[in-house]
């Protein structure tokens, strides 16, 4: 892939640059010299804020199709490089074996595998919260299971039992959900540095809330979809008083393959971080 991305902020010389690197920017030094994990997520919207929408098919919320592109998931695919774990929910894993959702625990791209050997990164770990434990555990996941971590409030201990009997990592909380504070405890425990959540909004308005996510990453397509049935970044009621993000940098992509359709990839911080 050789598309060109153009930088529309901060202003600079160099304002075009190829899409398959942009974000593969990660300073090595401050991966070894952070003394606390490094928290980001990344999401796809519309313009009118919609994340996932009904989809007839699958009868659940999807992301729409016409806000997807290739320079996006080269963005997300660069992001989810740089991670020392990922971190996913039990919608994803069900998606994952119903085939709805794209496998995205590993990286497929050989050129961002090279990246990880040169720069010394270890193998992810992948942290499933799940508080219902009802996800298959099939060969979908297999492969990952070594690096696996599941984190549940369930209280069905026959369950719990049997998907260790079977080889993974299983921890149990107390409470109704997995919270923000919980991860971040099992994070520094496992030494973990950047960690990346790759599905479902539930645990990054918990990370919001508390000023713990350090990144944003926003992928906003310049199209409205309009419908009644949809999900959006902040859906809860975890803020209790507005957020201020800052604007680190801001690019615009124009798919001339699709109508000239433009998508605005922003990067930000919260205020004070």
């Amino acid at each position: 892939m050789n598309q060109l991305i153009k930088k529309i902020y901060p202003p600079s010389k160099n304002a075009v640059f190829k899409a398959n690197n942009v974000y593969l920017q990660t300073d090595i030094l401050f991966r070894k010299r952070s003394l606390k994990p490094h928290y980001y997520a990344n999401f796809l919207t519309s313009f009118d804020g919609r994340i996932a929408i009904h989809d007839l098919s699958h009868k659940i919320l999807l992301t729409p199709k016409n806000i997807k592109n290739d320079v996006d998931f080269s963005l997300f695919c660069q992001l989810h490089a740089q991670a020392d774990c990922l971190v996913t929910n039990t919608q994803y894993i069900k998606g994952l074996n119903k085939g709805y959702y794209g496998n995205i625990l590993s990286i497929k791209d050989p050129r961002l595998e090279k990246w990880r050997d040169k720069n010394k990164l270890k193998k992810q770990k992948i942290i499933i919260l799940s508080n219902s434990l009802n996800f298959p555990i099939n060969e979908k996941i297999e492969p990952y299971k070594e690096n696996i971590i599941i984190l549940t409030t369930s209280k069905n201990q026959k369950k719990i039992e049997s998907i260790k009997k079977n080889g993974y990592e299983v921890l149990k909380y107390s409470g109704k959900n997995i919270s923000a504070n919980q991860l971040n405890t099992l994070i520094i425990k496992k030494r973990l540095k950047f960690v990346y959540f790759i599905a479902g909004p539930n645990i990054v308005e918990q990370y919001i809330c508390k000023k713990m996510l350090d990144k944003l990453y926003c992928s906003t397509s310049l199209s409205m979809v309009g419908t009644e049935r949809y999900d959006t970044l902040i859906r809860g009621e975890y803020l209790k008083k507005p957020i201020n993000l800052n604007l680190l940098e801001m690019y615009i992509y124009q798919d001339k393959k699709n109508g000239n359709h433009q998508t605005l990839f922003q990067v930000f911080n919260f205020k004070g971080k």
